[in-house]
């Protein structure tokens, strides 16, 4: 969704990916009008990464993503009856850790052997488009939800195999989510009641006022999942 700075009228150059969801739905939806009846785009994502709730200050505004929150969806839906367009969009899984989709799989022996050739790591130069084997960075938020979810039997290859095996310096990427993942769990842990405050901190819940209590335990729910990944990792300011 990045343009040339003179493309469009009045618009300085445009180097960001912030419409890059947008462009997601819009090709979905396109083919989906390909099969000439109603329908429905699922678009499967875990209830913590949907919601995607800061786990620090420093995490607001555009520095975080709203591809499968439940409001931006909902005006997904508003958009495709404006249009005419007999389709919605939907996630199935808003009410589920990445954990619970893991443990409600119908072919464990088939997840076991098509995890390692799936891809979650949100850093480019260190796995995605690396031509390094392992893919995976094993350190950014994606990969700890990731490793959470598959603690059991996980033989995916991390850049970082073992969170433990040293202290994990803060002020760098290869700390800074894990830490923020324990500030987020231990304040949650001390105020469980907070959760039905926090999930409102991305943007506004008022389309899904039923799911709110929902909403709050699967954030609940997340975090304690990646919080026992992280139990005895040591992050240390560098």
């Amino acid at each position: 969704m990045a343009f040339d700075q003179g493309l469009v009228d009045n618009v300085d150059s445009e180097e960001t990916t912030r419409g890059r969801s947008f462009l997601f739905f819009s090709l979905g939806i396109a083919a989906g009008t390909a099969l000439d009846k109603p329908f429905t785009l699922k678009v499967p994502e875990n209830g913590l990464i949907a919601l995607n709730v800061p786990l620090d200050p420093l995490r607001l505004g555009a520095l975080s993503t709203r591809t499968t929150h439940p409001f931006y969806m909902a005006r997904w839906n508003e958009l495709l009856a404006a249009l005419g367009l007999q389709a919605s969009v939907d996630n199935p899984y808003w009410n589920k850790t990445k954990g619970e989709m893991v443990s409600e799989c119908s072919g464990p022996a088939n997840l076991k052997s098509l995890a390692p050739k799936s891809l979650s790591c949100s850093s480019p130069s260190k796995g995605r488009w690396s031509k390094k084997p392992q893919g995976h960075c094993g350190y950014c938020l994606p990969c700890l939800i990731r490793r959470a979810s598959l603690s059991k039997g996980d033989t995916t290859t991390y850049g970082v195999p073992d969170l433990k095996a040293q202290a994990l310096d803060t002020k760098t990427a290869e700390g800074v989510q894990a830490r923020s993942f324990q500030l987020a769990f231990d304040r949650l842990k001390a105020r469980p009641t907070l959760a039905k405050l926090l999930i409102h901190k991305p943007g506004p819940l008022s389309d899904d006022p039923a799911r709110l209590d929902e909403l709050a335990d699967v954030y609940r729910r997340g975090l304690e999942e990646v919080g026992k990944l992280l139990h005895g990792v040591k992050t240390v300011p560098g």
